[in-house]
């Protein structure tokens, strides 16, 4: 018998000797059936690994979640980025200089003719301001005529394009020095003095 045993491999020659053992000493089957049952039926050391799976599975869930969040804020603050230099380059790209400002007197119009000599299409106006030190009269969104008289349909000056503004003042200006700014949509601002 000793020779099959040698030919066995180490695991199957220690599991016979435990056998043996266990077969000289009948306690000793007692006891490793007690340490045995003691590992698997003991629920202290269950609910341990069980809390520390979820602990883990709870951690690694919110790390996700975060690192969801901080990838989409972050596209979020590229396009934003991205639009908000979109807008300031056609703001400094835009130019228009002021060829000809006329006052009416009986009507009490004042008529500015602008020209687009900057490189961004679509110029709109959204306000002129007229003013003489402590008097200012506001426009908002003023008419765009094109020079032969007709409105512009898409109120707005192309680079290249000329087009003018009829202001209706509610009365008369003094003879004097006045400054006229415009404002475009995307915020670049424009100014002249003229004299009535």
């Amino acid at each position: 018998m000793s020779v099959a045993l040698d030919d066995m491999g180490d695991d199957v020659w220690k599991v016979l000797q435990t056998i043996q053992v266990l077969n000289k000493d009948p306690g000793a089957l007692k006891m490793l059936v007690r340490r045995v049952s003691r590992v698997v039926f003991d629920k202290r050391a269950v609910n341990h690994v069980v809390s520390a799976t979820i602990l883990t599975g709870a951690v690694i869930a919110l790390s996700l979640a975060v690192f969801s969040w901080s990838q989409s804020r972050s596209s979020e603050y590229t396009s934003e980025f991205s639009e908000t230099v979109d807008a300031e380059t056609a703001k400094l790209k835009e130019k228009l200089i002021f060829e000809h400002v006329s006052y009416c007197n009986p009507s009490h119009n004042l008529t500015v003719y602008l020209f687009n000599c900057g490189t961004t299409d679509d110029t709109k106006i959204k306000s002129v301001y007229v003013s003489k030190d402590d008097w200012l009269v506001v426009f908002s969104t003023p008419i765009l005529y094109s020079l032969d008289g007709a409105p512009i349909p898409d109120q707005d000056v192309d680079v290249g394009e000329e087009a003018y503004v009829v202001l209706a003042l509610s009365s008369t200006l003094s003879s004097g020095y006045y400054s006229i700014r415009v404002v475009t949509i995307r915020g670049a601002s424009f100014g002249s003095n003229f004299v009535a």
